[in-house]
């Protein structure tokens, strides 16, 4: 089997210092199933709140109480927190914050990424990373607005605090909503930057939470979303991820590096440098109502689950670009992790309803290389699947395949004559 550039499950993990300054704040169309029949989405239009938390309400934008993201940042972290028994995880996890975030006119919010951004170039508050998310947290674009555009100009390592991201969400419930992420990049092309940052913890407190992104658009990252943690989950719905990754292939559209459940819905993930569509090492992965499309991109997978776990593919599509780095469509186990404590997934199966694969004639940049749809690796044994590995046999209905034949389909499939039309628009809704 063809490599695939070694990709590495990268985390970013780090420490902060526990010190406070008295330093105050500065006053789409639906996705479309069998090519033709509207969907609709199986899940609640948002998740519930937990019942005990109190959520403060800080405006950002311009004429707002807070006229950037940093500055509400440094009243959420530096000020509401310290001075609130912010060292106790019973206190942080009962104090959320909603930051309202107005659109602003163009580069209103370039490179407002907390305070060693060049956008500062002096120390605005401490801790020095104002987007690390400590309590429960909701952010999302005003509503009836145009969604606020986050971006950074992509020049330079001091944009963004320790590597990461806008927000590392660490253990605590997140929602993201009605927001446009743009440009977290490291300069050179050898970054891993990512939008969102996931399951960075902080002051020993255990992982036990969800994220959430809804109708966000995120382009032109390193990572669109990267990281995780057993204890956290993943829910995308109704997002735009297209135009990340870099030539390193290690950094993807989406890769959720572990956790409990990962849940796409009605979501598109497109053009991929290198790096996968969706890449994901959660317990349970569900893809429903999706498309994943190359798109003329190089990326790897369509979809990567190489841990293996509960797999559940409903009504998706899958279009892999002749550019593509890797041979197969979608992959599922054969990445040993042993050596670093992740083993083959216990309870582990695949459940596929209504899949459609499209393939290329050939793999151009490898053109020695078959070109394959549903690789199942979990039966090759410990050295390659992980200790406590077997073969997990798909329980499948309902899949189509165009430039794919019995013999590389790697699934049971109805051929199609034609390759299909696919709907490229943005899912988002606003």
């Amino acid at each position: 089997m063809p490599a695939t550039n070694g990709h590495a499950d990268e985390r970013g993990i780090f420490s902060r210092r526990r010190i406070l300054s008295g330093l105050s704040a500065s006053a789409v169309a639906p996705v479309v199933g069998r090519f033709g029949s509207p969907l609709v989405s199986q899940a609640k239009a948002q998740e519930p709140a937990k019942p005990d938390v109190h959520y403060e309400v800080l405006e950002v934008g311009p004429g707002k109480r807070f006229p950037s993201i940093t500055e509400a940042g440094v009243f959420m972290n530096s000020i509401a927190r310290w001075n609130n028994g912010y060292t106790k995880p019973d206190v942080m996890a009962k104090m959320g914050f909603r930051i309202i975030i107005s659109p602003g006119p163009p580069g209103y919010y370039v490179n407002d990424s907390g305070s060693h951004s060049r956008r500062w170039g002096h120390l605005v508050g401490w801790p020095p990373y104002e987007g690390s998310l400590l309590g429960p947290a909701i952010i999302e674009g005003e509503p009836g607005k145009p969604a606020p555009v986050l971006e950074t100009d992509g020049v330079g390592d001091g944009v963004l605090y320790y590597q990461t991201g806008l927000f590392a969400t660490g253990s605590c419930d997140a929602t993201f909503r009605r927001l446009i992420f743009k440009g977290f990049r490291r300069d050179g092309g050898g970054g891993n930057y990512a939008a969102v940052r996931l399951g960075q913890t902080f002051a020993d407190i255990p992982m036990n939470s969800h994220v959430l992104f809804e109708d966000c658009e995120i382009s032109n990252c390193d990572n669109g979303i990267m990281g995780g943690a057993t204890g956290q989950s993943l829910t995308l719905r109704r997002c735009y991820l297209h135009d990340n990754g870099n030539d390193t292939g290690r950094v993807h559209n989406v890769y959720f590096s572990g956790g409990d459940t990962l849940t796409v819905e009605d979501t598109l993930s497109t053009r991929c440098t290198i790096g996968h569509l969706m890449k994901s090492r959660a317990a349970k992965t569900v893809i429903r109502n999706t498309r994943l499309i190359g798109d003329g991109g190089t990326e790897s997978s369509c979809l990567d689950v190489p841990d293996a776990g509960v797999l559940e593919i409903d009504n998706v599509v899958c279009e892999k670009s002749s550019g593509t780095d890797a041979s197969w469509i979608i992959h599922y186990s054969g990445e040993n992790q042993d050596d670093a404590g992740i083993p083959f997934r216990n309870p582990s199966s695949i459940k596929i309803r209504n899949l459609t694969m499209i393939a290329p004639p050939l793999v151009a940049r490898h053109p020695s290389w078959p070109v394959l749809g549903f690789v199942n690796q979990s039966g090759q044994g410990a050295e390659s699947s992980g200790k406590g590995s077997y073969l997990v046999k798909p329980d499948v209905q309902d899949v189509k395949a165009f430039g794919l034949n019995n013999s590389n389909a790697g699934l049971p499939f109805t051929p199609l004559a034609a390759k299909p039309a696919l709907d490229k628009s943005s899912p988002v809704k606003l």
